[in-house]
């Protein structure tokens, strides 16, 4: 008990500073009960994969646990923070935490997930353009690299498939929404599926500039209050190799990437971060 107590309390922590270090606004005063709203569900903590925790841990004297929980915490509040221009944003850290955990519980049982491949690969980041810093959205172009299997010229082609992907909501209890409506009647959906951050890559390999970048990418999905898919897919954000700092890594670039979760929710492309 004293383990869960502890972890909550360093969960809370972290939600409180990326409130008080974001330059965006705060989260306070939006409960669970508000109409024309949105809920935002984090993703689950076996669906965090990260390659620089080690990193982090020793320049910040985080636990693994902490800094899973500190990055959860952070993007949901994030997100939050960019829907307030649009709806009332609902946080399962605003409510009392023994029924967050139920209700989220009851939610990651009712659905599962499954891997599609990206329509157009979103990366967002930051430039400076006069005296301001903007979020820039890029879609960058794809490549084919899918091979269908068959027999060509005689010879056996096998398949090969190494298209960007991403995870995606696939909710297999179809009372889910309709029992998420009763209580918090919100418009959306945001189901925050997973949360990848990539080690630079090997500069014996690579020489450009992108290469030696470390990588966050966000899987999403987001479904209106009839089950009806709004949109899905992966938002990528890159950041120098060298950046252990948490906090810098979230209020750099943790912005962006809500602003555009919630640009391609609302079909506007207006999101921009300034500091």
């Amino acid at each position: 008990m004293r383990n869960i107590v502890l972890t909550f309390v360093a969960v809370m922590i972290s939600f409180v500073t990326v409130a008080q270090n974001t330059t965006t606004g705060d989260s306070q005063s939006s409960g669970l009960t508000n109409q024309g709203s949105v809920l935002i569900v984090p993703f689950e903590t076996k669906m965090y994969f990260s390659d620089i925790d080690r990193d982090i841990s020793q320049k910040t004297e985080l636990n693994f646990h902490q800094i899973k929980a500190k990055f959860r915490a952070a993007l949901d509040q994030n997100i939050f923070i960019a829907l307030k221009k649009y709806y009332k944003p609902l946080s399962f850290y605003s409510i009392e935490p023994t029924e967050a955990k139920k209700e989220l519980a009851y939610i990651y049982n009712s659905i599962g997930y499954k891997y599609e491949v990206v329509p157009e690969e979103e990366v967002v980041e930051k430039e400076t353009v006069g005296k301001k810093l903007i979020g820039k959205f890029k879609k960058k172009e794809k490549e084919e690299e899918y091979i269908e299997a068959g027999v060509r010229n005689g010879q056996v082609v096998s398949q090969v498939d190494n298209r960007e992907k991403y995870m995606k909501t696939a909710i297999s209890n179809e009372k889910l929404l309709t029992n998420l409506d009763k209580q918090y009647k919100a418009s959306f959906y945001i189901f925050i599926n997973q949360l990848d951050i990539k080690r630079a890559a090997d500069s014996r390999y690579l020489a450009t500039d992108e290469a030696y970048q470390r990588e966050i990418k966000v899987h999403y999905t987001i479904f209106d209050s009839t089950g009806k898919e709004v949109s899905s897919g992966a938002i990528k954000s890159r950041f120098p190799s060298g950046q252990n700092e948490i906090d810098k890594i979230i209020k750099d670039q943790f912005p962006l990437i809500a602003e555009r979760i919630v640009s391609n929710m609302v079909g506007t492309d207006q999101a921009v971060v300034e500091q």
